[in-house]
């Protein structure tokens, strides 16, 4: 049997943060990288959004060792569109387990269940970022008609397949 993952996916917005309440803020610096927050078009992934959602389909598997505890989960990927439509600085936040087999995990220790919701996030954001090195270039975003760097977040939903 095939596994596939439903997924519950939004291409979210640039989150601006706090360095857009300046007004006369255009860049974020972070480690002398320049990612830009005010900018004229967003980011896209060729194809738009159907063809995102369908290679997130295609390429996201749902690892093993979660269904052992039908666990369920969700992360927000976030990374960094570049002038040439590359992606680096790939990260996973909010890694959050949202459901999984109570009657299972009453059978381990707290310390053991506190353990496993640990690994079960670290494998959904390992998976994640596996998915998001794999993607092609995208269009950039445009900032005076000039393609700039722009921080993105993919929010990732994991849904037990044998469920």
């Amino acid at each position: 049997m095939k596994k596939t993952i439903i997924l519950s996916m939004l291409l979210a917005s640039l989150t601006i943060g706090a360095a857009a309440q300046n007004a006369d803020s255009t860049r974020v610096k972070n480690d002398s990288i320049k990612v830009f927050i005010d900018y004229e078009s967003q980011p896209q992934f060729r194809g738009g959004q159907e063809a995102l959602k369908k290679f997130i389909s295609k390429n996201l598997k749902y690892p093993d060792a979660a269904a052992a505890y039908d666990v369920e989960g969700s992360i927000i990927m976030t990374f960094i569109v570049n002038e040439d439509g590359s992606l680096s600085d790939i990260s996973a936040h909010d890694c959050k387990i949202d459901r999984f087999n109570t009657t299972k995990f009453s059978q381990e220790t707290e310390a053991r269940q506190k353990e496993l919701k640990q690994q079960f996030a670290l494998l959904f954001a390992k998976e994640g970022a596996r998915v998001i090195r794999k993607m092609p270039k995208w269009s950039p975003a445009k900032r005076y008609g000039k393609a700039v760097r722009v921080k993105m977040h993919q929010p990732i939903k994991f849904i037990d397949p044998y469920k």
